[in-house]
């Protein structure tokens, strides 16, 4: 049976860095992938002090100076 590389506790499970799941929380390691966490809001959020401007189709920009 595996053993952890930190603490040398049995492994029910063997993990990649051979280390076990207590072991790798108290050294700062996951041993699963961060959740993403996805809006579903796809317009920005309003900022206050903001105006917004209005779009027009010949805008002067830096490219067209």
């Amino acid at each position: 049976m595996a053993r952890c590389g930190a603490c040398g506790r049995r492994l029910a499970r063997p993990s990649p860095t051979g280390l076990g799941p207590v072991c790798a929380r108290r050294l700062g390691l996951t041993s699963r992938p961060p959740t993403v966490i996805r809006s579903t809001n796809t317009q920005p959020d309003h900022i206050p002090g903001q105006t917004e401007l209005p779009l027009v189709e010949h805008q002067p920009t830096l490219w067209s100076l």
